[in-house]
């Protein structure tokens, strides 16, 4: 048992490094920890934990809603696609049921802030032509990453976004000499995140480095200052000298400024999010309460709209709100939102992290506005991954970081 249980410590750590560089080697760790956590045994205690937890109920419920979601309504062409996503939810009672050792957070908090700094400074050198694609070195790298490292360009740049956050919030938790290191890793971390495509990471990180700027004001004048002046001095200079970040700016501005209108005059359709949420809305409201059914949004868009957008590569509506809403209705809409509003007080009430703990299923949250992130494998293994440290860790355990 004391094989089982170091073997699942190591796994957990790894995974810190896995999940910003390889969504097949995350996948195997996965399995090996789903089996050491069946081989391990202790059933009743885990059951207590569940029963003990209102958001894992939460998160069945709606799990076993999707499945329920294919009795009803004529189109499920993405039902695959939905399950097998869904399914991936049940990992939380496997993460919040398995026992990890203090240790292990602190190891898997130091790898995974280390290997993201590793990959935005890969990123950078790439997007600098200082070094070629890794996929150019490594084969069984994708070169659809060739921009970004190791991962798509939007999942890198979340990761690197919430990487900056969390290397904010363990400065300013974090009691020893050391804890200046991970103010040094936030610029890099920016660096790459204005300097490459991906919205979501740029908005998350102006967003919540803001409300810290506010959460400050009256306690911590200092620290309130230098952040207001670090947003304006990274948006001001990605702005004048980063072509990306200034195309995505001036893009969203227009689509915004005129009705959903692409900036490019030849454009025939307006900008896909807007073309989705109205959409969305307007065939919510013929199936409120029990929505379309589980997998049936695209073919449902495909047959209410003219869209020359290719539903094989847009499959939700880009809001997670919405997409649930669309095909459970109202009930599974509540099911869903129940998940964090359960996390949201769980963490309050156990983690010694205070107001901060609150940053990761806020972050989440936000995210989903964007995107359909409950179904997108990296950031939801990340999501369940560190809601298990940021629930369990103690920040005052004698091996803290850096120390």
């Amino acid at each position: 048992m004391n094989l089982l249980n170091n073997l699942k410590n190591i796994v957990f750590v790894l995974l810190a490094f896995t999940i910003p560089v390889s969504v097949a080697f995350t996948n195997v760790l996965l399995v090996v920890f789903l089996i050491v956590w069946l081989l391990e045994g202790d059933f009743i205690r885990k059951i207590h934990v569940f029963k003990s937890n209102k958001w894992l109920w939460s998160v069945l419920v709606l799990t076993i809603m999707y499945f329920l979601g294919l009795m009803y309504g004529h189109n499920h062409n993405d039902a695959n696609y939905v399950l097998q996503r869904v399914s991936l939810l049940l990992m939380f009672i496997v993460f919040t049921t398995a026992e990890i050792r203090q240790k292990s957070y602190h190891y898997a908090l130091t790898l995974f802030l280390f290997t993201n700094l590793i990959s935005a400074t890969v990123s950078i050198l790439i997007n600098n032509e200082i070094i070629e694609p890794i996929s150019s070195y490594i084969p069984i790298i994708s070169s659809e990453n060739s921009i970004s490292a190791f991962l798509k360009y939007n999942y890198h740049n979340i990761l690197l976004s919430f990487s900056s956050l969390l290397s904010f919030m363990l400065f300013h938790l974090s009691k020893n000499k050391y804890s200046f290191l991970y103010l040094l890793a936030i610029p890099i971390f920016c660096l790459s995140i204005f300097s490459e495509a991906g919205r979501a990471g740029q908005l998350t990180i102006n967003v919540f480095m803001f409300f810290y700027a506010i959460y400050f004001l009256r306690s911590k004048i200092k620290y309130s200052i230098s952040i207001f002046f670090f947003l304006i001095l990274v948006n001001y200079s990605s702005y004048n000298n980063s072509t990306v970040f200034k195309y995505r700016v001036d893009q969203l501005n227009h689509v915004v400024q005129n009705n959903g209108e692409k900036k490019n005059p030849k454009a025939k359709e307006k900008d896909i999010r807007y073309l989705f949420l109205n959409e969305s809305l307007s065939l919510i409201k013929e199936r409120p309460f029990f929505g379309h059914g589980s997998g049936s949004f695209s073919s449902i868009l495909i047959s209410n709209t003219n869209s020359s957008y290719d539903f094989e590569k847009h499959k939700t509506p880009h809001n997670n709100f919405l997409y649930v809403f669309f095909e459970l209705g109202i009930f599974g809409f509540l099911i869903f939102l129940s998940i964090f509003y359960y996390q949201i007080k769980s963490i309050l009430k156990n983690s010694n992290m205070k107001i901060h703990s609150i940053i990761l299923p806020l972050f989440y949250l936000f995210l989903m506005l964007f995107d359909s992130y409950l179904f997108i494998f990296t950031i939801t293994v990340m999501y369940m991954f560190m809601y298990k440290i940021f629930s369990e860790i103690d920040l005052k355990f004698k091996k803290r970081l850096l120390q």
